[in-house]
């Protein structure tokens, strides 16, 4: 008969392969939403499995086909809630040499889109609460997964989550932090910058304003004075803020004098650090060139926004998983991440959370993305302990509020 180990890493498997095979492809803006694009697919294929585990499961759409999942099993405490949140979207799949929905094991490695980021994760989430579920018949304390839409794309998922008023007493964001645990992370907010000009015939472009010269003035201060400065700020452990432009289009044809050129700019964030801050930094650069170049004009969108997470390593939820990891793994691991997360938007909404999984996220993303099976046969240990400890620190704390209360009195 096969151990417990063997049967562990043959469901793994099974339910990592379901997940990699369900195209959850984000749109990232397209108007498409047939296959691979949306997490409908997805959805439908959790809420079926977690509702036969006996969970009680909540689906809302959040854009058309790209519904969030909410799924929740009662504990033996019920005042107390551990939420596990993973993200069902992916990238795309351009220029990938697997077949990205067709899971492949080879040598310890499941291959496919999402395998890494964060299907792995998520099925070592599920993985552990349907194993707690099976042991206890019902978890120790109120236990809740949550599928979020759109974290690769602006976070719709988990800003609708918290906008429906979801509520728990700390999180763990499912991510692929090679099993370290992430309490401080950067934020990101990127914007649409456009400048205007007039259009003229390029015979004399004297008669017009050119949309594109104006954005190169804008490039410049950007790349020049705005990163200079953000170099002299620094954070410990996760260096400096920065700027990136990934994106730029302009012009019509190569005789016309462009009218309007847009580059869209990546800022990430260092904890105490928001949209408000970091939009002062590019606006004192737009000032200085409004004061100095005749007829520039221009306009700024935000598109999206992630806050910066930064979890105390002595707080409630870094403690249990330091607990779980120390027991299972041998030891803890505490890390800054440049990446941004949902966790910032929980943690911001009041809800303390880390950011913990199997895999590496250099391996997300990529043409060939994949990740070891024997990690995420690790990460489901972790994730069951922090359930069992999440409820013992409770009754801890409990108990010595009652003996402090005593001893007041």
């Amino acid at each position: 008969m096969p151990d417990m180990q063997t049967r562990r890493r043959a469901g793994v498997i099974r339910l990592l392969s379901d997940l990699v095979a369900c195209p959850s492809v984000n749109p990232a803006g397209r108007q498409s939403f047939g296959p691979p694009f949306g997490e409908d697919r997805l959805v439908a294929l959790l809420r079926d499995m977690l509702e036969s585990w006996g969970a009680k499961v909540q689906t809302v759409e959040v854009a058309p086909n790209r519904p969030n999942l909410v799924a929740f099993w009662p504990g033996e405490d019920s005042s107390r809630t551990l939420l596990f949140e993973a993200h069902g979207d992916t990238v795309g799949v351009e220029e990938m040499d697997i077949e990205p929905f067709e899971p492949v094991v080879r040598k310890g490695r499941l291959y496919g889109r999402g395998a890494c980021d964060t299907k792995g994760p998520m099925a070592a989430v599920l993985t552990a609460i349907r194993e707690v579920i099976e042991r206890r018949r019902r978890p120790p304390v109120n236990v809740c997964f949550a599928c979020t839409a759109d974290e690769e794309f602006g976070g719709a998922g988990v800003r609708r989550l918290i906008a429906d008023g979801f509520e728990a007493d700390a999180a763990i964001v499912a991510e692929p932090t090679g099993l370290a645990i992430v309490n401080m992370s950067k934020g990101a907010v990127r914007w649409c910058l456009r400048t205007r000009g007039v259009a003229a015939h390029s015979a004399t472009p004297e008669k017009g304003i050119n949309a594109i010269e104006h954005m190169g003035h804008v490039i410049a201060r950007i790349t020049g004075p705005m990163r200079s400065r953000l170099h002299r700020r620094s954070h410990p452990l996760l260096g400096h803020p920065t700027v990136c432009i990934g994106k730029i289009s302009g012009g019509t044809q190569v005789n016309v004098v462009p009218a309007e050129c847009v580059i869209e700019i990546d800022r990430r964030m260092l904890p105490g650090e928001d949209r408000r801050s970091a939009r002062s930094d590019l606006d004192r650069e737009l000032g200085f060139l409004a004061r100095k170049i005749r007829g520039f004009d221009f306009s700024i969108e935000e598109t999206q926004y992630y806050p910066p997470l930064e979890r105390c390593p002595d707080s409630h939820i870094v403690r249990i998983l330091r607990r779980a990891c120390e027991k299972h793994l041998g030891r803890a691991t505490l890390a800054a991440e440049t990446f941004a997360s949902d966790a910032g938007f929980l943690d911001e909404a009041g809800i303390p959370s880390v950011v913990f999984g199997p895999g590496c996220i250099e391996r997300a993303h990529t043409t060939s993305e994949w990740i070891e099976v024997a990690e995420v046969c690790r990460a489901v240990d972790v994730y069951a302990a922090a359930i069992c400890h999440f409820a013992e620190e409770t009754a801890e704390q409990r108990s010595a509020g009652r003996k402090a209360a005593g001893r007041g009195s």
